[in-house]
């Protein structure tokens, strides 16, 4: 699999805009536009990307993009 610009927020801490904990990110759907999020207690939700990062609903938490 080769690892692109878009593949770096895979298994990063986010923070969700309405959300108390953060999550991480576990799958990016790059064909359908979606960004799969997963929470405490296995709760998974589903967010449009690239625009949720965009509009600051998801804010990733990483040190430096490589």
């Amino acid at each position: 699999m080769a690892w692109s610009n878009d593949t770096y927020l895979i298994g990063e801490r986010i923070r969700v805009e309405g959300e108390r904990d953060l999550g991480v990110v576990t799958r990016l759907d790059l064909e359908r536009g979606l960004i799969y999020v997963i929470f405490k207690r296995l709760r998974e939700e589903v967010y449009s990307y690239p625009e949720s990062i965009n509009n600051q609903t998801l804010v990733p938490l990483t040190s430096k993009r490589t």
